[in-house]
């Protein structure tokens, strides 16, 4: 209810490719996070019931990352941009609700949305489909925007094996 009260306002409020970037990124992850928290439900109904929730989350996805495939095509450096800064800085929605952080870990130690999934599932084959690492089209602030991203993609590859080491040795303790 609380984020239902406040909102989301996103860190590039006013720039249209900035928005689409984080929605293309942001309907993907909840389409995961939903899928896995059905899993996790061990409930048949619930499962179902988020089964068709997350369809609905990737039909919205499908749409944005067309059209930022689209903007990739009129302004491709813009478009770069705008995904680099975006990937960066990413936050799932709810992450104003006090005590966030700490759900977002138990969230990640559940295996039901974490770095690894976050990189792989969703900035990765996204990134794919925009052809961000083969474009021949990028400039100045474009290329240097996708160096960035590639530097980023890397520093989550080793978060994201930080992250499962932790969370195996924690498992072996408490097994």
């Amino acid at each position: 209810m609380e984020h239902m009260q406040s909102g989301y306002v996103n860190r590039h409020d006013g720039d249209v490719l900035h928005s689409i970037a984080y929605v293309a990124f942001q309907e993907l992850a909840t389409r995961i996070s939903h899928r896995n928290t059905g899993r996790a439900t061990g409930d048949p109904i619930a499962e179902q019931l988020l089964a068709r929730v997350a369809a609905d989350e990737n039909l919205h996805m499908v749409f944005y990352r067309n059209l930022l495939s689209a903007a990739f095509e009129l302004e491709p450096d813009r478009a770069m941009r705008a995904v680099a800064d975006v990937a960066a800085a990413f936050q799932m929605p709810g992450a104003n609700i006090a005590g966030f952080g700490r759900k977002a870990v138990a969230i990640a130690l559940a295996g039901i949305y974490d770095l690894r999934q976050h990189r792989d599932e969703v900035l990765a084959p996204v990134l794919r489909q925009w052809n961000v690492w083969d474009r021949t089209d990028l400039r100045g602030d474009g290329e240097r925007a996708r160096e960035q991203l590639a530097a980023q993609m890397s520093e989550l590859e080793a978060q994201a094996a930080r992250f499962e080491e932790r969370r195996e040795a924690r498992n072996h303790r408490y097994a």
